[in-house]
């Protein structure tokens, strides 16, 4: 529900900045389908959203989209970003990042939270894309960041990972291993 809610926006007027963010970048429309990236407008809507859906507020509180702050009323995490669902290898949605709009936002790259079905050293960013082509040519090619894999992969490198910007950890590693036996950096 999240995903396609950012979907939504990154296609409404309010997702004007995303969209030429990832014009500037080179993205194609297809690319952009593919990885199912969205937009969190600045005024947020999400949590809204979710709880329209049904969602009650703990749930959405332990799934790190809305957060807690003092005393005042939860709130979205992702704001003014562009928002980039993480997948498990299996392709399940598990977590989001998103990327600052402007220059002088912090952090520059929002991840989701780590819950208990997703823990950042063990994810590997394009995985569920990528493990088909991995399989076939036997060596994977391991990038930093989502836009690192989302232009390789455009390119038609497409046993391609990242790790989300992470030193390689040994889960990764084992991770990978299931997969190639190389990996080139």
């Amino acid at each position: 529900v999240a995903a396609l809610w950012f979907r939504e926006q990154l296609a409404a007027p309010a997702g004007a900045p995303g969209r030429r963010l990832l014009q500037d970048r080179g993205m194609t429309a297809d690319t952009i389908a593919l990885l199912g990236m969205g937009f969190a407008p600045a005024s947020g809507g999400l949590g809204t959203r979710l709880m329209k859906e049904g969602f009650a507020e703990p749930l959405l509180l332990k799934s790190g989209l809305v957060m807690q702050r003092d005393q005042g009323p939860p709130r979205d995490r992702f704001r003014n970003r562009l928002m980039i669902p993480i997948h498990r290898d299996n392709g399940a949605i598990v977590a989001f990042g998103g990327r600052a709009m402007d220059a002088g936002q912090q952090p520059k790259y929002l991840n989701s939270p780590e819950t208990a079905i997703y823990v950042k050293g063990r994810t590997l960013y394009g995985l569920n894309l990528a493990k088909q082509a991995i399989g076939r040519l036997k060596y994977a090619v391991l990038v930093e960041g989502y836009f690192d894999w989302a232009q390789a992969y455009q390119a038609g490198i497409t046993n391609v990972v990242a790790s989300s910007g992470t030193a390689l950890t040994p889960a990764q590693a084992r991770l990978l291993r299931r997969f190639a036996g190389k990996v080139i950096l």
